[in-house]
């Protein structure tokens, strides 16, 4: 087969592919999910799909447990500039090292932010916007998370909406098991109104949209019952990239990946980032919220945010991620 022959063969097979994809809405707003394409970015080789990094991550000691921060932003394809984070997850070790730990940590959280002050914990990636440097943001965050939870954070890894919806469609969809009935009548859309979603329990697949409004609808059931849907998709994302199957498409995902993802995630990363992976992919997880360790109330200004009672936050965290 001659070249142009490979060529005619190649466009045909994408072509097909174009008409087996489910159509996309305009961009959503809001990101109710940070790093729910963990799973699979880290078997197609993230750590090589980056975007270049003023200050690029110095290698941890071999052998080291990797904890990485997971940045979702709501950013529409027009806009740019610094903006707030929409979900915030830290993936770690479990304390004996054979299983992966998750924390959904909420964007309300009232915390004092390294050289800000006391501000919701979602605007450590706006504060520490830097139009130079792409990791500025995600390294103010990841500051200020190891600070509130007594924690390392070793890496960042951020995305938005776009990058998540097209990742999923990479993947040919995911499987979900909804637990429950979910009817929000106020889902926002593009163009600034809201709509009506809803879903029937069940099992039931899922292209990119669908899991996004799926991670993101949260005026049914609270911002803690997100969060809970977001940690259920990121191990159904990290399950299916690791099927066989699934395989021939992870050149497309790196495609994706590439283009989209923002992380200092080195390539001396690879052994751990492979073991928490497979972890995701096997059940192998534990994943906690903070819910039981805020209490809500309204700041000075007039601000409804959530202020975390220190002691059960760190209990939640050892019970996560062991002793420090």
């Amino acid at each position: 087969m001659n070249q142009r022959q490979r060529t005619i063969v190649e466009r045909a097979r994408q072509r097909r592919q174009r008409r087996r994809g489910a159509s996309w809405l305009p961009l959503l707003l809001g990101l109710g999910l940070l790093g729910l394409c963990l799973g699979f970015a880290l078997l197609a080789g993230l750590w090589g799909a980056t975007q270049a990094l003023e200050q690029p991550a110095a290698a941890l000691p071999a052998g080291q447990p990797l904890s990485i921060l997971l940045l979702g932003v709501d950013q529409r394809a027009d806009e740019s500039g610094p903006t707030r984070s929409d979900s915030m997850i830290l993936l770690g070790s479990q304390p004996d090292g054979q299983g992966a730990a998750l924390l959904s940590i909420p964007r309300d959280l009232w915390v004092d932010i390294p050289g800000v002050g006391e501000q919701r914990i979602n605007t450590a990636l706006f504060f520490g916007y830097d139009p130079a440097d792409a990791s500025a943001g995600p390294r103010l965050a990841a500051r200020t998370v190891q600070q509130e939870l007594g924690r390392p954070v070793d890496r960042t890894l951020l995305l938005d909406f776009a990058t998540f919806v097209r990742a999923v469609d990479a993947l040919g969809g995911i499987e979900i098991d909804v637990p429950a009935p979910i009817v929000d009548t106020e889902y926002p859309t593009a163009d600034y109104g809201i709509t009506t979603v809803r879903f029937d329990p069940g099992v039931q697949i899922m292209d990119g949209e669908r899991a996004l409004v799926y991670v993101r609808t949260r005026h049914s059931d609270g911002d803690f019952s997100r969060s809970m849907r977001q940690l259920q998709v990121l191990q159904a994302l990290a399950g299916k990239a690791i099927q066989p199957e699934t395989w021939p498409r992870l050149p497309e995902l790196y495609r994706v990946l590439r283009a989209g993802v923002v992380t200092d995630l080195t390539p001396s990363d690879g052994p751990a980032l492979l073991q928490l992976a497979s972890a995701l992919a096997s059940g192998e997880v534990k994943a906690a919220t903070l819910e039981q360790a805020t209490t809500p109330w309204t700041t000075p200004a007039g601000a409804w945010v959530l202020l975390p009672n220190a002691a059960a936050v760190q209990q939640i965290v050892t019970e996560l991620f062991g002793p420090e």
